[in-house]
C-alpha cells in the first residue's frame, strides 16, 4: 500500500461525511497534512453536493486551519527559535525585510502547497498586519475553490458525456 492509496482512502472517508468531512479535510490540509483538499472538493462536487455550499464550507475550513497556523507562529518565541534552530538575529532580520517587502499581500500565496505554508508561518511569526493578512488569506483561499467551482459548472456535463461514451 502506497501513500497515494492512503490519501485516497482518507479522502473517501471524509467524503462520506458530506459537508462535515469537507470542512475537516480542508482544515487538516491547511495544517501541513497532505490531505488533497482539491481532490476532496472536486469529489464532493462530482457527488452532486451544492457547489456554493461546498465553496463556503471548504473556504472556511481551509482558512480556519491557516488561521491556526498563523496564530501559532504569531505566538512564536523569537529567542527560543534562535536557540533551538540556531538561527542568528541577523538572519531573522534579513528574512523580515523580505517579508516586509510584500507585507500582507504575501497572503495571496497561502493556498499554494509548501510555498504557502512557509508564507503563512512567516506572516504570523513576523506579525504582519493580522486583520489585513487574515482577510487576504480568506479571499485567496476562496478564490482557489471558486476556480474549481467554475470549472466544474462549465465542464461537468462534457466530462459526464465523455465518461458515458466509454
Amino acid at each position: 500500500m502506497g501513500f497515494g492509496f492512503i490519501l485516497f482512502s482518507i479522502t473517501e472517508i471524509l467524503a462520506a461525511y458530506g459537508y462535515y468531512g469537507l470542512f475537516l479535510g480542508t482544515f487538516l490540509s491547511s495544517m501541513f497534512l497532505p490531505m488533497g483538499s482539491d481532490v476532496l472538493f472536486i469529489g464532493m462536487l462530482a457527488a452532486g453536493m451544492n457547489p456554493w455550499i461546498c465553496l463556503f464550507v471548504a473556504t472556511c475550513g481551509n482558512w480556519l486551519g491557516g488561521f491556526v497556523i498563523y496564530g501559532i507562529s504569531y505566538k512564536g518565541n523569537r529567542q527560543k527559535i534562535e536557540h533551538w534552530l540556531r538561527v542568528r538575529e541577523e538572519t531573522l532580520e534579513k528574512q523580515k525585510a523580505k517579508i516586509d517587502k510584500y507585507g500582507s499581500w504575501l497572503a495571496l500565496t497561502v493556498w499554494i502547497p509548501i510555498i504557502g505554508d512557509a508564507a503563512n508561518i512567516a506572516l504570523g511569526f513576523y506579525r504582519i498586519r493580522p486583520r489585513l493578512t487574515l482577510s487576504i488569506m480568506f479571499v485567496s483561499r476562496m478564490f482557489r475553490f471558486l476556480v474549481w467551482v467554475l470549472l466544474y459548472l462549465i465542464y461537468a456535463n462534457q466530462f459526464v458525456k465523455f465518461i458515458d461514451s466509454l
